[in-house]
């Protein structure tokens, strides 16, 4: 959808300060080619096994499973992340192992995970170059993501260069809220020192990234990564193809 058509007004860049963006999927991209999931699940069973769990992987993944499904039915219901290492360790229980969510057992589950994950994850190719561009024109740069494993969210953050573009950086499972709920966009907006009202997010996901920015005052641009649909009350301000396209909303001339 062609942004001007889209839009009934253009932005007005002025009151602007801060750009603040949805990491995955927005920032950095997650393959779709392969089943990721599944690779996770294997490496954490790897682990396990090699630290004396001795279960099937058809057993855990189906544990896994049922735990996963129990805990996002409260997630959903309640707007809460709770950091992974608390699914690993019911997972655990449910399989007969003692495992509180602060043992190494759980912590070392949690980084098999990030190790597979990283594989299947890369940089969207405007990504570098848009922050780079944002941080040159004086706005302020954050990051606000729904992920139960902060600690990787940030290493693939500095993986790819891009800690250094970035005033601050926000991860559901670090202060037990996940968008669309109000408390995680305050949080990354108190670090940045803006008001909502100064601020745009990026995001693409109507349902938690629009509506969760909409509802506390922020304009919202989508990023269209796939065929959507959404309803009127999360209709963005801007649709966008490409991340570039944020610098000509702005009115960020290119180099």
């Amino acid at each position: 959808m062609n942004v001007e058509k889209f839009n009934q007004k253009p932005l007005k860049v002025g009151w602007i300060k801060a750009v603040l963006f949805d990491l995955f999927d927005t920032l950095l991209l997650i393959r779709s080619d392969d089943n990721f999931a599944e690779s996770c699940l294997r490496n954490i069973h790897r682990f396990l096994n090699m630290n004396g769990i001795n279960v099937s992987f058809e057993d855990f993944r189906h544990t896994y499973s049922k735990v996963r499904k129990h805990l996002y039915e409260r997630i959903h219901r309640k707007l809460e992340e709770p950091h992974f290492t608390v699914r690993i360790s019911r997972v655990l229980r449910e399989l007969g192992y003692e495992c509180d969510a602060s043992s190494p057992i759980a912590k070392g589950a949690a980084d098999a995970y990030c190790e597979a994950f990283t594989r299947y994850v890369h940089p969207d190719e405007d990504a570098y170059f848009v922050l780079r561009r944002l941080r040159k024109s004086g706005y302020k740069i954050g990051i606000v993501s729904n992920f139960a494993i902060p600690e990787c969210a940030h290493h693939l953050i500095t993986l790819y260069g891009l800690k250094n573009l970035l005033d601050a950086v926000v991860v559901s499972a670090e202060v037990n809220r996940r968008k669309p709920s109000p408390e995680i966009f305050v949080a990354a907006l108190n670090l940045l020192k803006v008001d909502a009202s100064e601020s745009i997010f990026v995001g693409d996901t109507p349902d938690i990234d629009i509506l969760g920015a909409k509802n506390i005052g922020m304009k919202a641009i989508l990023i269209e990564r796939r065929k959507t649909s959404f309803k009127a009350d999360v209709k963005p301000d801007f649709m966008i193809k490409r991340l570039r396209e944020i610098l000509g909303l702005l009115k960020i001339s290119s180099p």
